[in-house]
């Protein structure tokens, strides 16, 4: 990976400042896999986790999890996760009850279906009941795990999308497994969309891993997506960021910068909240693509530029769509 800097050692130091201990913390419940509001999610369009938990607090998304700390003051131990409860005909039903103009699910909002090959193998039956019903299934994962071949061909022939989690703070390990993820499923036909998390780092290595990935999205022809990193202030990365960014209106204590790549083509999908119902992908190339619009992606995340000319203008929408919250 010639070019793309390990970051290994900067990961290390990436922890809040608040200590959290684990000990005495209950394991995480265990959950069953249901669908909308009927099945007692907080949106139409997102499915519980399959898995329970995910990484510790020490290994926390850039030390930043929202779900870790919600769940670590309730007396959970969100790092030992659980698989949850998959019973198809329930999930079925809760399919039935959806909008029959939602056309596309989100599988989970608190962790990652890439833990197993068996968690990975629930993900690919979800997708196939979404697919009887004219659905499909939206997969955002940070590829722990790479399914087998045969699992990766059961979500390309329903065309779930995969969506897998990039940055410019992942090490060469991580990233080299997360495009082989991406290059495996697209190869088999399936909608396979990196998705970079973004930031305006003062870290010149940091600066040249997030070029590097943007390039590699260019080169290899891939529709992609953007979502602005946010950084807490108790962060020590917050040492690594430029100046001039904004604090979030619905994180006050998170820092970010909004979309940066606006600019460039590739960098088209939106984060699932600004999706619409009607969202369908289509393509898995963008030279596919042509001069068509993708179905569903009237709105997107502020730019930089939008939030630096007027970042008030912005903060009713980020209220209502940024990152979930969490449900009591």
């Amino acid at each position: 990976m010639k070019g793309y800097h390990n970051t290994l050692r900067i990961r290390k130091q990436i922890v809040d400042n608040c200590k959290i201990s684990t000990n005495n913390l209950k394991p995480m419940p265990q959950l069953e896999i249901r669908c909308g509001l009927k099945g007692g999610l907080p949106f139409e369009y997102l499915s519980t986790d399959i898995y329970s938990g995910c990484l510790s607090i020490e290994n926390s998304c850039y030390g930043n999890c929202t779900a870790a700390l919600f769940w670590v003051d309730k007396g959970y131990n969100f790092g030992e996760r659980t698989i949850n409860v998959w019973d198809a005909k329930l999930f079925e039903e809760d399919i039935i009850n959806l909008p029959k103009d939602l056309k596309w699910l989100r599988q989970g909002w608190v962790s990652d279906c890439s833990f197993s090959q068996e968690s990975w193998m629930i993900a690919a039956q979800m997708a196939k009941i979404l697919y009887k019903h004219d659905k499909q299934l939206l997969i955002i994962t940070k590829a722990h795990t790479i399914p087998s071949i045969d699992i990766l061909k059961q979500l390309a022939r329903t065309k779930a999308e995969i969506r897998v989690s990039l940055s410019a703070l992942d090490n060469k390990i991580e990233i080299n497994r997360r495009l082989s993820l991406l290059n495996k499923y697209r190869n088999l036909g399936g909608l396979a969309v990196p998705y970079l998390m973004t930031a305006k780092y003062k870290n010149i290595k940091l600066q040249e891993n997030q070029d590097w990935i943007v390039n590699y999205v260019i080169e290899n022809d891939y529709i992609a997506g953007e979502h602005p990193l946010r950084i807490s202030k108790f962060n020590i990365l917050m040492k690594q960021m430029d100046v001039g960014g904004f604090y979030h209106p619905k994180y006050p204590d998170q820092y970010w910068f909004g979309r940066l790549l606006s600019h460039i083509p590739n960098f088209i999908l939106p984060a699932p909240t600004h999706l619409a119902f009607n969202y369908i992908l289509k393509y898995n190339r963008l030279s596919q693509k042509g001069n068509d619009a993708i179905i569903g992606i009237e709105k997107n995340l502020p730019t930089y530029a939008d939030l630096k000319n007027n970042v008030i203008n912005f903060e009713k929408e980020l209220n209502s769509h940024a990152a979930y919250s969490i449900q009591k």
